[in-house]
């Protein structure tokens, strides 16, 4: 048995068996001194890579037509010039030489031979030829998926009642993990505003991070208890310990059972102030979860999980189909539908981001659709047509300008136009970087209504990236810049509604100061809506003392 520390993520407590997550194909060697391959034995590496090679470059093939047809014209020659660079002699040669010095597997190959080439490029004076070492990076990646076998996310073949285990985690890789299939996740880089953490929350899964070399520790299998209220692993427990956790975990679902059944009535505070409680989603089951467990509506539905999941980039029709199927639950309750929101750590393998030296500060969320109008554009008309059914709110992400705000809106207009609606959904924009907190009163005129992000709000203000391990320490969400910056936003926003959606508002014991600085909408994770109602009943709204000056 082993017990582990690590830092407390999201609450709960959870037993199951180890599923590793990116483990490799390596050589170990034997008593005899001879390498001995952990990974499957073939015999013609040559034909496996000249058969991988066929299988990627279809897929590239149908990536670039779908992205043509979708955005332009040029958008899809991305691909093929990764076709063109996979088909290239000199590489082609290399690759070749490589598994003439045998006995070698194709995947080595591929592994070492790319990444000599990417080095290559990246030595390069040129910015753009520097930039094309991506390029053959995610050549390698797609050409190891196929000689593996893997023509889908591993995380999808996950036995139910997994504990995943991880180095990091980032949102390609989240959006697929599901409540049957993972009842815990422990990281090695996983800090409390990670993507991880932040699903593992929604999810209502415990999650540990901050293991170093969790994955060198445990081998796929192992029996494991992961503790998330105190931060604790336990490896193949004994008989003993296992009594004790097997104990806990049956008074956790007992008392998340009893906390789930509540009746949908008003939070409402000690001293007689409505708050509204809504909930963060990403799917129709975290809809009807939701709703279920008492939600005012849905304050937050995040779409890059249905477009970072596919495997091409979907149409309008299919993204209608997906609000349709994922809205239904709600019924005449409010969603708020936040456009896409790619860029940085959210970049989905068949739209072709151009490549920057600082992706955080870059082509994110509306910057990233006002440059490609076909997909906002796509997005806007499933959302329209949605508004004939729902009740729904867009939500557009990243705002930075005022003129960010009135393009989406003008475009949102003569969308509607077009298609015969007589009136525009509620339109919202995200808060999430201290220009929007601070040119709040510019923003107001021109939407219906506000959502503060304090994720990224937190990531900005204080510098600190939310999936960076090294300034963990430094991400304070209920940190005081912050929470002047919100007191600022709501006191300016007037007569327009505002809302906090990130994962300050779940946070219990920040509670009481939201509401002291004006917040009366709170958007949580489902798992997190009985325990947010009950801090708020339990509640005074203590008088403001001039925080905002």
């Amino acid at each position: 048995m082993q017990i582990l520390k690590g830092t407390a993520v999201s609450p709960g407590i959870a037993r199951g068996k180890a599923f590793h997550h990116n483990v490799e194909v390596r050589r170990e060697t034997n008593a005899g001194g001879e390498d001995k391959e952990t990974g499957p034995l073939h015999t013609d590496q040559h034909e496996r890579i000249k058969s991988a090679m066929s299988d990627v470059s279809h897929g590239l093939e149908t990536d670039a037509q779908d992205i043509s047809r979708v955005l332009d014209n040029d958008s899809g020659d991305i691909f093929r010039a990764q076709s063109a660079m996979m088909q290239d002699s000199s590489l082609m040669d290399e690759l070749e030489r490589y598994l003439g010095r045998g006995p070698i597997d194709a995947e080595e190959a591929v592994r070492a031979v790319f990444a000599i080439f990417a080095s290559r490029f990246r030595g390069a004076k040129n910015e753009a030829v520097r930039a094309k070492g991506d390029d053959v990076e995610d050549l390698s990646r797609r050409l190891l998926f196929s000689l593996r076998g893997i023509h889908a996310h591993r995380f999808e073949g996950m036995p139910n009642g997994s504990v995943l285990v991880a180095r990091q985690l980032f949102p390609s890789d989240t959006v697929f993990l599901s409540r049957i299939s993972t009842v815990a996740v422990v990281a090695e880089f996983a800090g409390p505003a990670a993507h991880a953490a932040l699903l593992a929350r929604e999810l209502g899964i415990p999650c540990v991070g901050g293991i170093e070399r969790i994955v060198d520790l445990t081998h796929e299998g192992d029996d494991m208890i992961v503790d998330g209220t105190k931060g604790l692993v336990v490896i193949n427990p004994d008989q003993a310990t296992l009594q004790e956790y097997e104990r806990a975990i049956d008074e956790s679902e007992r008392t998340n059972h009893s906390s789930a059944k509540i009746e949908r009535q008003s939070t409402i505070t000690a001293d007689g102030i409505d708050v509204l409680v809504m909930a963060n989603a990403r799917s129709q089951d975290d809809v009807a979860l939701a709703i279920r467990n008492g939600a005012d509506g849905i304050g937050l539905f995040r779409t890059e999980p249905f477009f970072m999941a596919s495997k091409h980039l979907p149409t309008a029709t299919e993204f209608t189909g997906f609000l349709a199927s994922c809205l239904e639950p709600a019924g005449e309750l409010r969603v708020n539908v936040r456009l896409l929101d790619v860029g940085a750590d959210k970049n989905p393998i068949y739209l072709p981001l151009p490549p920057e030296p600082d992706p955080f500060m870059g082509l994110r969320g509306v910057r990233f659709l006002l440059r490609y109008p076909d997909l906002l554009e796509a997005q806007l008309r499933a959302l329209l047509e949605s508004s004939r059914r729902f009740n729904i709110g867009i939500l557009i992400p990243m705002v930075s300008l005022e003129s960010d705000v009135v393009q989406v809106v003008d475009r949102c207009r003569k969308l509607a136009a077009e298609m015969g609606l007589t009136q525009i959904p509620p339109i919202g924009a995200m808060i999430e970087t201290p220009a929007a907190a601070l040119a709040v009163g510019s923003l107001a005129k021109h939407v219906d209504f506000l959502s503060i992000g304090s994720n990224d709000l937190t990531q900005y203000t204080l510098a600190a990236g939310r999936e960076n391990p090294c300034v963990t320490d430094y991400f304070i969400d209920d940190h005081p810049a912050v929470l002047r910056l919100m007191a600022i936003a709501i006191k300016d926003a007037g007569a327009t509604p505002i809302s906090l959606c990130g994962e300050l508002a779940g946070k219990i014991g920040a509670i009481p100061e939201l509401l002291r600085i004006g917040l009366r909408t709170l958007s949580v994770a489902s798992s997190l809506l009985a325990e947010v109602r009950q801090t708020i009943r339990r509640s005074t709204v203590p008088a403001p003392n001039d925080v905002v000056r």
